[in-house]
């Protein structure tokens, strides 16, 4: 099971009215993308974050983790925020020349960097804190009272059910692979990695038609009825 969706089903905040942790965790998420002040967003990530690890009670350890993951492709972003190009040298704090051009880093450049990072980290834990504290079953139903497209609903359910299935397939593959020193030096890892994705590629499609084979013997009519549906 993802460590996430684990603690969505164990987390202290379990019992509480799906609604109203959505709605808190959008209130806030609104309030993220819209506000330019740096308390603010700095605000919003300390609340969030001890209501996740205090109220929640999701390890700090793991929840630093999570936020690492996306922490990694913000910096590079910001690095590209961050680096200015001119022809002017006297707007940048620290430069270097290449031909009549400039490349450096000036002052609006950091601003506007720090605020940016600042405005994704405090949306990132208003998302997680929907994630880590709302089964996806209790989204799938706030989706549909919000009236919220079926067809949408669906490939959200179908994406969230065969991310499991890759993950499952992959590790598999991969224990296999590791019983037989697949991974035991650079060559054979790039040998066993282009056999991993080859693999997992057909189970993958092998799990697909198993799939459908079930849905066909459910009479399965192009609709995935889910609790608390009023066609149920």
């Amino acid at each position: 099971m993802i460590v996430i969706d684990k603690y969505a089903y164990t987390n202290n905040l379990i019992n509480m009215n799906p609604n109203i942790k959505f709605s808190v965790g959008a209130i806030f998420l609104i309030a993220s993308m819209l506000s330019q002040s740096l308390i603010i967003s700095t605000a919003i990530i300390f609340l969030m974050s001890a209501i996740i690890v205090f109220i929640a009670k999701i390890d700090l350890k793991n929840y630093l983790y999570l936020l690492k993951i996306p922490l990694v492709f913000l910096l590079i972003s910001i690095t590209m925020t961050l680096i200015s190009i001119t022809s002017n040298s006297e707007i940048l704090i620290y430069s270097f020349k290449i031909g009549n051009t400039y490349i450096g880093v000036s002052i609006q450049s950091v601003n506007t960097s720090i605020k940016i990072f600042f405005r994704a980290m405090s949306c990132l834990t208003c998302v997680y804190f929907i994630m880590l504290t709302t089964p996806f079953n209790q989204l799938i139903f706030l989706f549909k009272k919000a009236h919220i497209p079926d067809t949408i609903i669906e490939l959200s359910m179908l994406i969230y059910r065969f991310i499991f299935i890759f993950m499952e397939e992959v590790s598999d593959i991969r224990k296999s692979q590791e019983l037989r020193f697949g991974y035991i030096n650079l060559r054979t890892s790039y040998k066993s990695l282009g056999l991993l994705g080859s693999l997992l590629y057909k189970r993958m499609m092998i799990r697909y038609e198993e799939m459908c084979i079930s849905l066909d013997i459910k009479l399965y009519d192009g609709t995935f009825h889910i609790v608390g549906d009023n066609n149920v």
